[in-house]
């Protein structure tokens, strides 16, 4: 470097003094204006090790500190005040932030690179407990569930919202909203309805709930939102998002959380668990019917939802389909719930639902939509969890399933299905998705992207068993056992 001056590193500034050198990238900055503040400039700075720390300068200094602190350059900076970091929306984990003061020294550096410092936020850590909701996270995943954008009324003003859903490579995933100029990043996109993987990037995200389940929002203008992004760290998940063909004999001794994909027929439907629950009609959870005696017959049902801590009135019934597939190499079962068995159903829940809330009394009777499925070869994505490694289940959850045009493409460009054996994991991913090239759109400066639409089920992999009553054209079906 060319000036060899010593400095320190960011962890180590404290707010026993002022006279402070450091070594330092602008990493992003916005505006702020508070009651208490006034307009001031806010930023984020990284040095060598990836420590990042907050900085707050005041109007005054604006046009002289941009000037000289341009995004992406290093920077030795020295003189600053340091104090304590609070609040709800702190854009570092780090206890202190900086304050530049009219004392202030910026001098230029030669040293560059193009590392980003992205200290992404694990699915599992954010559901944790002890996740600190104060501090902004990164976080990256697959764009699924994406709804429209609406227009609300918030304190008296119209705000744009959109509402979807992340999910990482190994098939969690987070609920997100998006306010304002974030959501309308995702305009081109919904317009455009291509069947694309859109990845996104939320950097300084909020941690927040919503109906007692965690959300994923921006931090008013903090945050940063980019689409398609194109650093090393999104073209690793692109990678591990891509995932492989696998034949049912590989999924039933893997040793690794994983996801895959799998092509297979339905043999038969398990009607032991039942074909459907009630879930609550605000987080989509499993609830349990509170049996009370000499209630009314006028009465509503009472329902205890534990994921809202709450007892509920209002239930819907929800899919939830324990199906035995078979393949060339082996057999398995599969659980697959309501959005999913929608789509290769055709027919929602409510359709098939005769309106009671009394359990099955005949486990043999289905509805004609569901026996239909029987004999039919599907393609499933599928989640490898902890309870199949940990606990010998041989059970797993469908993620996705494609049918119709996207598996006759599969057929036609590999084996077909009756060819396929254990070997099935050499087919690439390109078989069933084809994808083009990708655009990194930024709510720092965005061009126009496209985006791959896929659906997924509120409801988590280890529901307990249910078994309620049904109607429409029941047939009996026969059930085939597996060793």
């Amino acid at each position: 470097m060319a000036n060899n001056q010593s400095y320190v590193y960011l962890h180590k500034v404290k707010p026993f003094k002022d006279v402070w050198r450091v070594h330092v990238k602008l990493l992003h900055s916005w505006t702020q204006n508070t009651s208490f503040g006034g307009e001031t400039l806010e930023c984020v700075l990284a040095d060598e090790t990836g420590a990042k720390i907050h900085a707050s300068f005041k109007r005054t200094q604006m046009y002289h500190l941009q000037r000289n602190l341009p995004v992406g350059e290093w920077r030795f900076i020295q003189h600053f005040k340091v104090s304590a970091s609070g609040g709800k929306y702190r854009p570092t984990p780090l206890p202190y932030k900086i304050t530049f003061t009219s004392d202030t020294q910026i001098t230029r550096s030669v040293f560059e690179d193009e590392n980003p410092y992205l200290t992404l936020m694990s699915y599992e850590d954010i559901r944790k407990e002890d996740s600190d909701e104060n501090v902004l996270i990164y976080i990256i995943g697959e764009v699924i569930d994406l709804g429209g954008i609406q227009t609300v009324q918030v304190h008296q003003k119209d705000r744009k919202r959109l509402h979807f859903r992340l999910r990482d490579t190994n098939g969690l995933d987070v609920a997100c909203c998006l306010w304002g100029k974030y959501a309308e990043q995702f305009e081109y996109i919904i317009e455009d309805r291509s069947d694309e993987i859109l990845i996104c990037l939320i950097r300084f995200a909020k941690i927040s709930f919503y109906k007692s389940d965690i959300q994923i929002t921006n931090a008013f203008d903090a945050s940063v939102v980019i689409l398609n992004p194109t650093m090393k760290e999104a073209i690793n998940f692109r990678e591990k998002d891509d995932v492989q063909f696998r034949s049912i004999a590989e999924i039933v001794v893997e040793i690794e959380v994983q996801s895959c994909k799998i092509i297979c027929s339905i043999e038969s439907i398990d009607t032991d668990w039942g074909w459907f629950y009630f879930g609550c009609s605000g987080c989509n959870k499993r609830v349990t019917r509170i049996r009370r005696n000499d209630v009314p017959q006028n009465e509503k049902l009472v329902w205890r939802c534990e994921k809202c801590h709450s007892n509920v009135t209002k239930v819907e019934p929800k899919y939830k389909l324990h199906l035995n597939v078979e393949d060339d190499s082996g057999s398995c079962k599969l659980m697959m719930l309501d959005t999913v068995a929608s789509t290769i159903i055709g027919s929602d829940v409510v359709q098939l639902w005769d309106g009671s809330y009394d359990e099955i009394e005949d486990l043999e009777v289905i509805p004609m939509p569901l026996e239909s499925l029987v004999g039919k070869s599907f393609c499933f994505g599928i989640s490898i969890n902890s309870g199949n490694l940990d606990n010998g289940s041989n059970t797993f959850f469908i993620s996705e399933v494609w049918t119709g045009d996207n598996l006759h493409k599969l057929e036609s460009q590999s084996e077909p299905l009756s060819a396929l054996e254990t070997n099935s994991s050499t087919l690439s991913t390109g078989e069933v998705m084809l994808l083009k090239k990708n655009y990194e759109i930024s709510s720092e400066g965005f061009t126009t992207p496209t985006v791959k639409r896929r659906e997924e089920d509120a409801e988590l992999k280890d529901i307990t068993t249910t078994s309620k009553k049904f109607c429409i054209k029941p047939m009996k079906l026969e059930k085939t056992k597996f060793d």
